[in-house]
C-alpha cells in the first residue's frame, strides 16, 4: 500500500513502524539516552522510537524539545523518520535539527492507515510512503 503525503524534511528511511495514538513531546514523552517512549500508563511505554518510523498525530513541546531530539540523535536513539497528520512548528524544527525525513497531510489518519510493527518506506523526496509488510 503507498501513501502519497506533503514533504517537509527530504530524505530516505525505512524500519518498523511505531504509531503513537496522541501528540507527542520530545520533552517528557520520551527518554533520550534509551530511545523508550516514557508516557505514563501509556500502552506503549517502554517501547523504543530510536531508527524507527515514528507516527504521531501530531506534535507539542516547547523550545527545548530540537535540542532534547538533538541529544537523541547523538545517542543513536531518534527516530528514522517522522509521519504525522499534521505537523505543528515544533515537530517541523526537530526533524530539521536533526535532519530526519518529515511529511504530513495524507488525506487519510496516518495513524490509522500504519500499524505499530508495520514495515514502512518513506521517501521523502518523492512524498510516497510505503507500507510493506502490513502487521
Amino acid at each position: 500500500m503507498q501513501l502519497k503525503g506533503r514533504i517537509l524534511n527530504k530524505g530516505y528511511a525505512e524500519g518498523k513502524a511505531v504509531v503513537l495514538d496522541r501528540a507527542f513531546s520530545f520533552i517528557g514523552d520520551f527518554d533520550t539516552s534509551t530511545g523508550e517512549l516514557t508516557i505514563d500508563g501509556h500502552p506503549l511505554f517502554g517501547v523504543t522510537i530510536a531508527n524507527c518510523i515514528f507516527v504521531i498525530p501530531t506534535g507539542k513541546g516547547g523550545t527545548i524539545a530540537p535540542f532534547m531530539a538533538y541529544e537523541a540523535k547523538k545517542n543513536s536513539k531518534a527516530p528514522a523518520a517522522i509521519l504525522c497528520n499534521e505537523v505543528e512548528p515544533l515537530t517541523a524544527e526537530c526533524a530539521m535539527t536533526i535532519d530526519i525525513p518529515l511529511m504530513d497531510a495524507f488525506g487519510d489518519d496516518v495513524t490509522k492507515v500504519i500499524k505499530t510493527g508495520d514495515f514502512v518506506k518513506v521517501n521523502a523526496n518523492t512524498g510516497v510512503v510505503e507500507i510493506v509488510n502490513a502487521v
